[in-house]
């Protein structure tokens, strides 16, 4: 997907620097390729080599240096760039690129591009939180530069705050972001992920292994493209993607509740894709207190259905536009088909979750499309991310 893509990474004096390390290996992973630029400073903490080593490229270090082994200038390695990342990125860095100053690789290499950039901050809470500092960051957010904010965490002076770098995951997520074709501009896409818990009592419940991989994929591809993307998440444990507004619920009904409160909310093109994986049943009742084993062999477990999500809001929101998920394990097309006017959709995505190497769990999947006019497509064997983009694509 990002296969020739190139990106500049920009080094500064942080403890956080090993989160560079870090991305650079996962950006490779994708296809990415990268070179990085350092601050003297910065080489005190990690030696050039390691980057060289990671990038598999020269590094720039120095802005008097002979650039004849690179191949490039200063300017010309800003123009070979897609986009620049300055990771980590210290108060000196935000002040200097706010400013104009270019005395270091990294601000001279930022100042000479016109590309998409970056900005992860990272560095002491009243640092961050400086006047100085925030008048520097708003007046290169106005510029048109894109800042993954800091989060609340333990600093290198031991002492907690906001300041401490966001984590790798995200800042690939945002890196990735500027890549797309904002197609989907004007519109709110409403994702729904991972799987419903019903409780039984205080420690039990019923659910199911819906990961939200795929979901969380849908939530990312649909903010990458342009759109409003809203998540609302059962339990899981993954990251929010960058750029998009999550809201966590536990239940079928609160995910209905909460889906009910955004669908008011949206003024746009709204399309709800529902990816979840949402029980079927709950108990009738719930204990407050742990069920104890008892002296016979069977427990019965009396249940009642969960309302049709996406049944619910077809009825009572006419006008959005539904996508629906089928995780089937036999008569598979059949089973989809059956859904489809039933829940009003527009199209349904059928997954074999029999299969091992994909669906639930899985970092890749292989799905059919079964539009409301009985037409089929097949998405074969890929990424989530990659199936993501292609049912978007469809919007």
């Amino acid at each position: 997907m990002f296969e020739g893509k190139k990106i500049l990474i920009g080094v500064s004096a942080s403890v956080a620097i090993y989160k560079a390390c870090e991305l650079i290996r996962s950006l490779r992973k994708e296809n990415f390729e990268v070179k990085v630029a350092m601050t003297k400073e910065a080489q005190g903490f990690i030696s050039s080599i390691l980057f060289e080593s990671l990038s598999s490229n020269k590094v720039y270090t120095d802005v008097m240096q002979e650039n004849s082994f690179l191949g490039i200038s200063h300017i010309e390695l800003a123009n070979w760039a897609d986009a620049i990342a300055i990771v980590p990125a210290t108060a000196n860095i935000i002040a200097k690129i706010a400013y104009g100053i270019a005395d270091c690789p990294v601000s001279l290499a930022t100042l000479a591009s016109d590309k998409p950039k970056i900005i992860a901050p990272a560095m002491n809470t009243k640092m961050y939180e400086n006047t100085a500092t925030q008048e520097n960051i708003a007046l290169l957010k106005k510029r048109g530069f894109i800042f993954v904010e800091p989060t609340v965490g333990e600093l290198a002076c031991n002492s907690v705050g906001r300041g401490h770098i966001a984590s790798v995951e995200e800042i690939k997520d945002c890196i990735e972001s500027v890549f797309f074709e904002k197609s989907l501009k004007g519109k709110t896409i409403i994702t729904t992920a991972s799987a419903t818990r019903e409780e039984i009592d205080p420690v039990r419940f019923i659910s199911n292994y819906s990961s939200g991989k795929m979901g969380f994929a849908l939530a990312q591809m649909a903010f990458n493209m342009g759109a409003e993307s809203i998540l609302i998440s059962g339990p899981s444990n993954l990251e929010t993607p960058f750029g998009v507004n999550r809201i966590n619920v536990k239940t079928a009904l609160e995910m209905l509740n909460a889906l009910d409160t955004q669908i008011q909310k949206s003024k746009q093109d709204t399309y709800v894709i529902m990816a979840a994986a949402v029980s079927d049943f709950k108990p009738k009742q719930t204990s407050n207190y742990k069920i104890k084993r008892q002296n016979k062999d069977t427990f019965i477990l009396e249940l009642v259905q969960n309302p049709d999500i996406s049944k619910t809001l077809k009825e009572k929101y006419p006008h959005i536009k539904l996508i629906g998920f089928a995780a089937e394990t036999n008569d598979l097309i059949e089973n989809a088909k059956a859904k489809i006017d039933k829940k009003g959709l527009e199209f349904i995505v059928l997954n074999d979750v029999s299969r091992k190497d994909i669906g639930f769990g899985s970092l890749n999947n292989e799905v059919t499309i079964i539009f409301k006019d009985g037409k089929i497509e097949h998405l074969p064997f890929m990424t989530k991310k990659e199936i993501a983009y292609n049912i978007l694509k469809l919007l």
